[in-house]
C-alpha cells in the first residue's frame, strides 16, 4: 500500500488537528488528495451499504432524500460529448445499476451540504467546502458537518452498514495505513 509522506499529509492541517478529527469520526474518514494532475480533493468520505434497490430507496428516504426518477424527456449525458458547466448542471446522471434513477448529487442532511453518489453497493457521501465552497480542502466547518450527519446515522442504528473500505486507501488517515500516528 502506497502511503503519503507525512510532509504532504499534514501540509494543509497540523497532525494534531487531523488525528483529532480521525479519532472522533466514526463513519467519515479524512482522505488527502493525491495531488499532481489527479484533480482530486481533500475530503471527508463515508459510505453506507445497501443491499438492493428497495433498501437503497428506504435508506435515502430516511436521510430525507427522495430518489428522482429520470423520465425519457429529461436531458441525459451523451458519452464523448463535452458540456459547459451550466449545461452539465441540467443533466440527469443515472445511477449505473438503476438507470431510471438519477444520482442525488449535492444534497442536505442534518442541515449540512453533502455530495451523494450511489455506487454499486453503497451510498457514498463526501463533505468539503462548507466554509468557503472550496471543494479541494476541508475545514473545521466540514468536520462539524460530518459530526451532525453521523448523529443521524447513529439515530438510525447504521453502525452495522458502515463502509470501512476507505481505511485501506493510502490517502486515508486511518490506523490501518498510518498506525504510527495513532
Amino acid at each position: 500500500m502506497q502511503k503519503l509522506p507525512h510532509s504532504y499529509l499534514f501540509r494543509t492541517h497540523t497532525s494534531v488537528t487531523l488525528i483529532n478529527w480521525a479519532q472522533q469520526l466514526r463513519y467519515f474518514y479524512f482522505l488527502r488528495a493525491w495531488g499532481g494532475h489527479a484533480n482530486d480533493d481533500d475530503t471527508f468520505q463515508a459510505g453506507i451499504l445497501y443491499y438492493d434497490r428497495s433498501d437503497l430507496e428506504a435508506k435515502l428516504n430516511k436521510l430525507g432524500i427522495v430518489p428522482e426518477i429520470i423520465r425519457t424527456e429529461d436531458p441525459k449525458p451523451v458519452p464523448g460529448q463535452s458540456y459547459r458547466g451550466d449545461e452539465f448542471a441540467k443533466l440527469k446522471i443515472p445511477v449505473h445499476q438503476y438507470p431510471d434513477m438519477a444520482q442525488p448529487g449535492l444534497s442536505t442532511i442534518a442541515g449540512s451540504n453533502v455530495y451523494l453518489r450511489i455506487e454499486r453497493t453503497m451510498i457514498s457521501l463526501s463533505v468539503s467546502g462548507s466554509e468557503d465552497e472550496n471543494r479541494y480542502e476541508v475545514s473545521q466547518s466540514d468536520f462539524k458537518a460530518c459530526l451532525r450527519i453521523e448523529a443521524v446515522f447513529d439515530s438510525l442504528n447504521w453502525s452495522n452498514v458502515k463502509y470501512a473500505g476507505f481505511e485501506e486507501r493510502g490517502s486515508c488517515l486511518s490506523p490501518n495505513i498510518y498506525p504510527e500516528l495513532f
